[in-house]
């Protein structure tokens, strides 16, 4: 059963306990607690959450509509597996859409964008080498593209951006400790630099490279655990 943080359960003090339910289900599944091919019980959902089983089938709908769980006739809810077909298409998309981004961004980014992704950036060069439990690279690589994309100024396109990067996310943690955080930490710098330089064209090359990179690999190592029962990497 998942366990959710006392934090976390705090939450459900909220005004919209569906939000709050899709807020934490969406992150158990894309930090891996719950891994592909879970089930997901609604009763127990609830029950732990303390809530009624309303808001968790209203959250599973959403999550649903966001290919995080798939809901099967009579056999209830699962989170979703990924094949290598639907990540290389997932990536072409998240390749369009920020690419776009960050044709807005450079152009406009100010003094204040550039020392918070430096900030960022060196915090990151501190943990190139994972750590067990407490290891801030993901949040900080969130933190990273987060900055960049809500720099173009179009929530739409950001809210779009993230709900690709969350189908993905539970993956591209699979894909730092296949390829390692030196490269794509090189390609973070490679950004920051042409976007502040004003070099849009450099910059779309480089987010476009960096994210087909990731793709890559990550579809790679799927095929590779294809004959372990579609195992999800965690």
């Amino acid at each position: 059963m998942i366990k959710f943080t006392a934090d976390e359960q705090k939450l459900m003090s909220a005004v919209s306990r569906k939000d709050t339910v899709l807020q934490l289900i969406r992150a158990a599944i894309v930090d891996g607690r719950l891994l592909a091919g879970t089930r997901l019980d609604q009763n127990e959902l609830a029950a732990q959450l303390g809530v009624s089983r309303m808001p968790v089938r209203e959250a599973l709908k959403q999550l649903e509509t966001e290919r995080l769980v798939v809901v099967y006739p009579y056999r209830g809810v699962e989170v979703s597996r990924l094949e290598p077909s639907e990540i290389s298409e997932m990536f072409e998309i998240r390749v369009a859409l920020e690419r776009l981004a960050v044709k807005r961004a450079a152009g406009v980014m100010t003094p204040s964008h550039f020392s918070r992704l430096r900030a960022v950036l060196a915090e990151m060069d501190q943990h190139l080498v994972p750590m067990v439990e407490g290891d801030p690279w993901m949040d900080l690589n969130q933190s990273f593209h987060g900055i960049m994309n809500e720099a173009a100024g179009w929530p739409h396109l950001v809210e779009t951006i993230n709900q690709y990067r969350a189908n993905v996310e539970r993956y591209v943690r699979y894909y730092f400790a296949l390829r390692g955080r030196e490269q794509s930490q090189k390609e973070h710098w490679d950004l920051l630099t042409a976007c502040e330089n004003r070099d849009i064209v450099v910059a779309q090359q480089t987010i476009e490279q960096h994210l087909r990179n990731t793709a890559i690999t990550l579809v790679e190592a799927v095929r590779a655990d294809a004959g372990d029962s579609h195992k999800q990497p965690a």
